[in-house]
């Protein structure tokens, strides 16, 4: 196993720093699984991205809520938990968080609704375990990207602490 102790050296704003300053030596390896992730998410929601980003802003408002976090990847693939926990969001909010018409995110919704994806309680939207079983896809690309963008960032570091050869 690797020490990659040195990442917190850097805080944020050094590590954001040392991308941009590499940004033309690792964007491919950045850009690759972020386009992966895209064409999954697309393919997925039958080539409607507005209907992903819905699912997207849903899905944060359930991993904000404490209860999400103790249950396994078993559990919530099973279907044990039919609706999972959340804050809770509607369609107003959504509209905000991704500047699409209310009108357009109230009619994607009820497709969403009517696929299972989304279950409403009250005003509030729900992800649904279906949801989570229909975009595995999704979510291994999302894995995927979290540990290409590690292993680019980690190497970054590790080059940067390589004491520099004497001439």
């Amino acid at each position: 196993m690797r020490d990659d102790s040195r990442v917190g050296d850097f805080g944020r704003q050094g590590l954001l720093q040392l991308v941009a300053g590499n940004y033309p030596v690792i964007a491919h390896s950045l850009l690759r699984p972020l386009l992966d992730l895209f064409s999954i998410s697309r393919d997925a929601c039958g080539g409607d991205m507005d209907k992903f980003l819905i699912m997207l802003v849903v899905a944060i408002r359930t991993t904000e809520h404490s209860l999400f976090a103790t249950y396994s990847p078993a559990q919530l693939l099973s279907g044990e938990v039919p609706v999972f926990p959340s804050l809770g969001t509607n369609v107003r909010s959504v509209a905000d968080s991704i500047a699409v018409p209310k009108e357009t995110v109230r009619r994607k919704v009820g497709e969403l609704v009517e696929a299972g994806w989304i279950a409403r309680e009250g005003k509030e939207l729900r992800f649904t375990s279906l949801a989570y079983q229909q975009l595995s896809g999704a979510r291994v690309a999302i894995e995927r990207l979290a540990v290409r963008n590690f292993e680019v960032i980690t190497k970054l570091i590790g080059q940067r602490s390589e004491p520099c050869a004497e001439d």
